[in-house]
């Protein structure tokens, strides 16, 4: 009898049987590499984005007996990952930025500037990562608000009155030396060339020492709504005179209403005048109208009480007039020369008879 391993057929199975074996470890293999593959494929189809925020910087210290100069009011958070993480982070804004100044004495110092609020999924960086800033001693004082403004941005004709602003005393605070130094805190106002209406603007505050620098302190507000009124310079009432156009002005007769106006303006202007020459086109009136003309521009005058005045256009019939004053002259010459006639013949008359 022959041994099984010697057998033909038993030998055939166990090859046929680890052939079989072979080709399910290679596919699964090829498997697993593709499944692989395809989730770095997927996870590479992510789009990714980027941005940059300003984030308000939160300066922690003791600021009831320090002050803080020099500190950024914003840093620059750069964030790059997922379009969508970033698009929610922009959207919600949640990220902080603070220094550390607690238990630190006076003097300058560096410190690093450390993020709060920034998804683990996203890289961030800052810029600055550091930022140094001055400790010192608090000392304050308070000081009125000077609003100013350049007068030349006035319109001719106008004029403007002392500006206002809705906070009347700042209080600034900061180192001795630096507090010292200021002398008043500054409201300018950014008016149009050639203002003629009445503003009101947010402006910021500006602590100056008395050579008109800027000294660096720290103020309770950083702007005040300033507000300044502008009008014309002066107001007079003038009478309206007519300038027939288009038409002899002795052959009509013209009638305003109102009869006068008030002009504003340039109280240079209006002291020379007692008048306005208002002209009046009567060219297509052939008997009487009434008509709205428009009040003339005058250098000088910004605007009247109103736009428009009425005028009423009579044609005076001065040719008729002269005809009919001439055919009673001549009535009258003959009826006088016939009573002279009827005189003389009834003087003859008696002069026979006594005789």
């Amino acid at each position: 009898m022959k041994k099984i391993g010697q057998s033909r057929i038993v030998n055939v199975v166990i090859a046929f049987v680890i052939a079989i074996l072979l080709s399910s470890y290679v596919l699964s293999t090829k498997s697993t590499s593709s499944t692989t593959n395809g989730s770095n494929n997927f996870s590479t189809l992510i789009p990714e984005k980027k941005a940059s925020l300003n984030v308000a910087l939160n300066v922690q210290f003791n600021n009831d007996k320090y002050v803080v100069i020099g500190a950024p009011a914003t840093v620059q958070v750069d964030i790059q990952g997922s379009g969508a993480l970033v698009s929610a982070t922009q959207s919600r804004n949640d990220i902080q930025a603070t220094i550390d100044l607690r238990g630190l004495k006076p003097g300058k110092r560096t410190v690093a500037v450390a993020l709060r609020g920034v998804n683990a999924s996203l890289t961030s960086t800052i810029n600055p990562q550091k930022v140094t800033v001055t400790i010192a001693n608090k000392t304050s004082k308070t000081l009125p608000v000077d609003v100013s403004y350049s007068r030349e941005n006035i319109a001719q004709g106008y004029t403007a009155s002392d500006p206002t602003s809705d906070v009347k005393h700042i209080t600034i605070s900061g180192p001795q030396t630096n507090v010292d130094a200021v002398s008043t805190v500054v409201a300018r106002m950014d008016l149009p060339t050639g203002a003629k209406e009445p503003l009101t603007q947010s402006v910021r505050l500006v602590a100056l020492d008395r050579n008109g620098n800027e000294v660096e302190v720290n103020l309770d507000r950083r702007t005040v709504n300033a507000s300044l009124t502008i009008a014309p310079e002066d107001s007079k009432r003038l009478s309206l005179v007519a300038d027939a156009k288009n038409g002899g002005a002795n052959n009509y007769q013209i009638n305003f209403d109102p009869k006068t106006v008030i002009a504003y303006g340039s109280s240079d202007i209006l002291n020379t005048m007692t008048s306005i020459t208002v002209p009046v086109d009567v060219g297509n009136i052939s008997n009487k109208e009434t008509i709205e003309v428009e009040l003339p521009n005058i250098s000088g005058i910004v605007h009247y009480d109103r736009l428009k005045v009425k005028v009423t256009v009579s044609q005076q019939e001065k040719s008729s007039s002269s005809s009919d004053s001439s055919s009673t002259n001549a009535s009258s010459s003959s009826a006088g020369s016939s009573s002279s006639s009827d005189s003389s013949d009834t003087s003859d008359a008696n002069s026979a008879s006594s005789n």
